[in-house]
């Protein structure tokens, strides 16, 4: 229950000191009352007591329950309250007395005066009813004391900047607040635009903007009028603001609006130049809030068009409007131009009259020299520009023939620079690759000659050795190479959908669990997968652009060049090429990766490609891979080989 206002505080207190008073008086009639029925069933004399006792407590907390409920459910004026309690309270009591008389009855073993018991009953009954309504007649109206409204504006109040405007706001019932606190605030309630409290004013916590421009009006507090005045206003001031009034734990607020308004300067006419036949008039005010309303007049008062229109605001917040129209010789030449504030009940306009004399005479050898004029003018500034758009022209189609021949130099370096890496690189001879069965995951199936990999649907039965793969479905080249130049050759097949990736590998390299193909962890790859290839470089890979999909791939080990390439067998294209840097004082081994739908196949060596002469033209995408400098063949070295 929240706490009493101050209105009630004194009745409250005589109330509950008669309270006091007649409840001792009737806890001794009731005791009194309980006498013949103690002397009729002595033996149940202790049994009348305790109940006495606990009726009369049950009778309190029930009192108790009404009086919460009717805090959740006011019924409205105190006297119903106190007829439904009284009421409840009587039925209840004279349920447990017709208890009492029942069992005692049926317990005694004499007979019992019925009257002296009944009368007794009655008398017991009585008093706890007087209880019930003395407690709701002088206490449960304290409810309704407590609560009150707080009334604002029902209109947003305006306000001239660089004046005084008050905000009004009031308690409804009347009553008074000088012991209440009234708070002020806008959008944070612990920064207050204006704190009354304990009959004092507080600026503590007061918002920096509004020190030294607030006044509370306490000449009418004591009749529940907190309304606030502002000095000065600004154009900052404009917004909402909450009027909070609190007693003790109970609180109401309100909101208000207020809007800034101001009239700037009177509209100042200006004729500013000839245009279209006619004179152009501009109009311009300054100075206003909000943005003003301004409106071309004739002579008549009919509203007319304007021409351009342009509105602005300074770094105060002010705004500047400004309106042109262009007036023709003998129409509305009697102007004015009106200003009209939003807010405010204000206007301002000027006039002007723009007379005959001063609109242009046009005579008719100005029209020939003017037409003469223009063509002169037109020649100089047309034949300049068609001699200009000539010259661009040309220009354009040197810059464009400097750019092929730009590019073709680019194109022509990009193969010389290939074919000369393809001369270092290109070994004589193929070596053979066979797959390891050792190390192959258990999924794959390798052909017996161990020249070709596909994957299956089902674990095989395979020794867990370390060497094998377990978790990615990957096998290594029985081969192990550690020096020279080297190829061989892969026969990818012609499935977009097919899953695989191929390239080399150092021996060390994780065969268990996850594995990160990337050069960190020992692995320089392509990669394919639905018609796409990547090549798989740390940390993103790179997409590769083909001009030829590639059904066979050569893979070309150089550990003099310190360089893995991948060519398309097909075409000889160069598809990539890896720095050996992260494979370098390992044994490197052929590398590969299965997925569904593909198969590898390992290629028979072949004989060696012919190497054209120096005088065959460099054609891109078919460059020859034999050494150009030398006949001289070079090989890699696997382990045990020199």
């Amino acid at each position: 229950m929240c706490q009493q206002c101050s209105v009630c505080r004194t009745r409250n207190i005589m109330d509950t000191k008669i309270f006091v008073v007649v409840v001792v008086v009737f806890f001794f009639l009731g005791k009194v009352g309980m006498v013949p029925i103690q002397e009729e069933l002595p033996d149940l004399q202790s049994f009348f007591l305790y109940i006495y006792i606990y009726t009369y407590i049950l009778i309190f907390k029930y009192c108790r329950i009404l009086q919460v409920l009717a805090i959740k459910f006011p019924l409205g004026k105190p006297f119903h309250i106190d007829v439904l309690c009284t009421m409840l309270s009587f039925t209840l009591i004279s349920l447990i007395y017709i208890y009492i008389y029942i069992f005692a009855v049926h317990l005694s073993p004499v007979k019992v005066d019925v009257k002296m018991l009944v009368s007794s009953c009655l008398l017991c009954n009585s008093f706890v009813l007087a209880c019930a309504t003395i407690f709701f007649g002088f206490h449960v109206h304290k409810l309704d004391c407590a609560r009150f409204q707080v009334l604002g504006s029902d209109h947003p109040i305006t306000a001239t900047v660089g004046g005084d405007v008050v905000l009004p706001c009031h308690l409804s019932p009347r009553m008074n607040a000088e012991h209440m606190e009234v708070r002020w605030f806008r959008s944070r309630f612990s920064i207050y635009v204006h704190l009354y409290q304990s009959g004092q004013d507080h600026f503590s916590s007061q918002m920096p903007e509004y020190q030294g421009r607030t006044e509370f009006l306490k000449g009418g507090v004591s009749n529940g009028n907190v309304s606030l005045r502002i000095l000065r206003t600004r154009l900052s001031d404009e917004g909402q603001y909450q009027c909070l009034i609190k007693d003790g734990n109970f609180y109401e607020e309100a909101t208000l609006e207020l809007k800034v308004a101001v009239s700037g300067s009177s509209p100042l006419l200006s004729v500013e130049d000839y245009q279209d036949g006619g004179i152009r008039v501009g109009c311009r005010a300054a100075g206003w809030y909000p943005k003003p309303e301004m409106l071309w007049r004739d002579f008549q008062g009919q509203q007319l068009p304007s021409f351009t229109e342009s509105t602005s605001q300074d770094k105060n917040g002010f705004f500047q409007v400004e309106k042109t129209i262009i007036i023709y010789k003998n129409s509305k030449q009697n102007l004015s131009c009106s200003v009209q504030n939003t807010r405010l009940p204000q206007e301002k306009d000027s006039s002007i009259y723009i007379s005959d004399a001063i609109f242009p005479e046009v005579s008719p050898w100005m029209v020939t020299f003017f037409a003469i004029l223009a063509v002169c003018l037109a020649l100089l500034i047309f034949l300049p520009l068609i001699f200009y758009r000539l010259q661009a022209k040309h220009t354009t189609e040197l810059e464009k023939h400097s750019a092929e021949i730009r590019e073709r130099d680019m194109e022509i370096q990009k193969h010389a620079a290939e074919l000369r890496w393809r001369n270092t690189i290109v070994p004589v001879e193929e070596v053979h690759v066979t797959l390891d069965a050792d190390t192959a995951h258990p999924q794959l199936i390798l052909s017996t000659d161990g020249k070709k990999v596909r994957r299956g649907d089902v674990r095989q039965p395979m020794p867990d050795n370390p060497e094998r793969y377990d978790t990615y479905h990957c096998v290594l080249g029985q081969e192990r190479f550690v020096s020279g130049r080297c190829f061989w050759e892969v026969d990818v097949g012609t499935e977009e959908g097919g899953v695989w990736a191929m390239g080399v590998a150092r021996e060390s390299m994780k065969r268990k669990g996850w594995i990160n193909p990337a050069p960190q962890d020992g692995i320089l790859a392509l990669f394919h997968c639905g018609g796409k290839y990547w090549a798989l470089t740390s940390p993103d890979h790179t997409a590769l652009v083909l001009t030829q999909v590639p059904r066979m791939i050569r893979v070309y080990l150089d550990f003099e060049g310190q360089k893995v390439a991948f060519f398309n067998a097909d075409n000889q294209d160069l598809l990539f090429s890896f720095p050996l840097a992260p494979l370098s004082g390992e044994k490197i081994r052929p590398w590969f990766r299965v997925g569904p739908i593909a198969q590898l196949s390992l290629m028979s060596p072949l004989p060696a490609p012919r190497v054209p002469s120096m005088e065959e033209p460099l054609l891109p995408s078919c460059f020859p891979l034999k050494s150009l400098s030398t006949g001289q063949k070079t090989s890699c070295t696997p382990e045990g080989r020199v």
